[in-house]
């Protein structure tokens, strides 16, 4: 069951009236069993699975509260981690090994593990582990109730794609009594109508024109590389920041607040602050129980920017088990380091020539050579291997500038493109400097009624409804 489907506009109005109308002591209960529910139906092994980590980390929590024990803390990391690896990693693993083999002249034939990936498990496993270690830190008490953290770790909007929740921010809430807010619901409903716009009217259009070029990158000329690269850059901000507006949306219609995901990231003036606004949910984890416990930047900087390529390149690894995403990951280090490094240079080049450092043209140059650079990486992350991330990259820099050759999108759906990315535009820029949806309450009547059916209308008469269209294809929800 996924957000842009049948079942779940059954599910949801279902789940929402059950919660308000029910008793106040039974609530969490209902939501409980809608959330498996809503999980068991993309495969019932996948619940046990989920039910093995709540058990696990429920029972490591009170352990450690209890009594301090590194060996406990440890024992829980370590089975969450080779539960990953079992389920992500082992083919990935197999195949390495098969190479590195193969590179010393020893022959091996490495076997292909007929393993189907669990729904959401690198975020609910996360999710885990980080409460596990606020736990350990005196961060948070343990939860003793277990329907309570069993909630913390099955919420439906979240348990697929995330956002990744703190146990701080989440356990809280479920804990207090949601009235229904009219205001809230109408919130909530204009977020995931826009969240489904993105979906089907613009990641789901450029995923045709993206995956016609990146499947045969030698066919086309430099300039459609150029532009099938920058249409990946939007269409997976598009992908997933559709869920993410969705998944809020839902959990905003039902009273809880949800972690932001997305602050208009392709703004960013470094690479650094493109990973302070992108997935921010995953960054924030990765700086907290990963790169501060690495040692941060407390010990020089040599090290820092060895503990930022540490991070980068897991973070690579944990969106994909393929080399492609590994160099993903590490090339967005490399920025980071590279920027920092280059900084007193390009800053001394700035005022040189008398370009002010807040200045509209220099913030203009730094976002876009951020937009640059990131959408060179996402070469890597969508390609199918190396060698296409590579041909890609290379049909930019030679060859015709252009070949008559169909993207796989006509004039039509190109301009049903652009027009949605326009409204992207517009509705990022304003989400700068203003609260959307608070602005949105605050419009008459007219104009709100007016959105609501702008989103609706748009989504039903240009969503991309093309052959083998799936509503189900988040990049992020269901390939990681």
């Amino acid at each position: 069951m996924t957000f842009l489907s049948l079942p779940f506009f059954l599910f949801f109005p279902v789940t929402a009236l059950g919660y308000f109308l029910l008793p106040r002591r039974i609530r969490n209960l209902w939501l409980l069993l809608a959330s498996w529910f809503f999980y068991l139906c993309a495969k019932p092994v996948y619940l046990t699975l989920l039910l093995f980590v709540i058990l696990t980390s429920y029972g490591t929590g009170l352990a450690l509260e209890r009594r301090r024990r590194r060996w406990v803390l440890a024992l829980c990391l370590i089975t969450d981690l080779v539960l990953l690896f079992l389920f992500k990693y082992v083919n990935f693993a197999l195949s390495l090994a098969a190479g590195l083999l193969g590179a010393v002249g020893m022959v091996w034939n490495a076997p292909v593990l007929d393993i189907v990936l669990p729904v959401g498990i690198s975020f609910y496993l996360f999710q885990a582990m980080g409460y596990i270690m606020d736990v350990w830190r005196g961060k948070v008490g343990a939860q003793r109730n277990f329907l309570l953290y069993a909630l913390f770790l099955s919420f439906f909007p979240q348990v697929v794609s995330g956002p990744i929740g703190r146990a701080e921010e989440l356990m809280p809430q479920f804990q207090t009594c949601h009235a229904f807010d009219w205001d809230r619901f109408r919130q909530g409903l204009v977020r995931f109508l826009w969240g489904a716009f993105q979906k089907m009217v613009l990641a789901d259009r450029l995923a045709v024109l993206v995956n016609t070029i990146f499947a045969a990158p030698e066919t086309y000329g430099a300039l459609q590389l150029m532009g099938g690269a920058v249409a990946f850059s939007l269409q997976i901000y598009c992908d997933f920041s559709s869920y993410t507006n969705m998944a809020l949306g839902v959990a905003d219609s039902m009273g809880f607040t949800l972690r932001e995901n997305f602050d208009a990231p392709y703004f960013s003036r470094s690479i650094a602050e493109f990973w302070r606004r992108w997935h921010m949910s995953l960054s924030s984890w990765f700086r907290d129980y990963l790169y501060i416990p690495l040692g941060g930047s407390r010990w020089g900087t040599a090290r820092k920017y060895r503990n930022v390529l540490i991070v980068f390149a897991v973070s690579g690894l944990w969106h994909g088990a393929a080399m492609t995403f590994v160099v993903w990951g590490l090339l967005n280090g490399l920025y980071q380091v590279m920027g920092a490094v280059t900084a007193p240079l390009r800053n001394r080049g700035y005022r040189m020539l008398h370009i002010p450092e807040d200045g509209p043209f220099r913030h203009g140059v730094q976002i876009l050579i951020t937009f640059l650079l990131a959408t060179v990486a996402w070469v890597f992350f969508k390609a199918s291997s190396l060698s296409n991330a590579l041909a890609v990259l290379g049909g930019m820099l030679h060859g015709p500038l252009w070949v008559r050759q169909s993207m796989g999108l006509d004039r039509w759906e190109l301009l049903a493109a652009a027009a949605g990315l326009l409204l992207l535009l517009l509705v990022d820029l304003l989400s700068r400097r203003y609260d959307l949806r608070k602005a949105y309450l605050k419009q008459p009547r007219l104009v709100r009624w007016a959105i609501l059916w702008v989103l609706l209308f748009g989504c039903l008469i240009f969503g991309s409804y093309g052959t083998g269209y799936d509503a189900q294809d988040f990049l992020y929800g269901f390939s990681f």
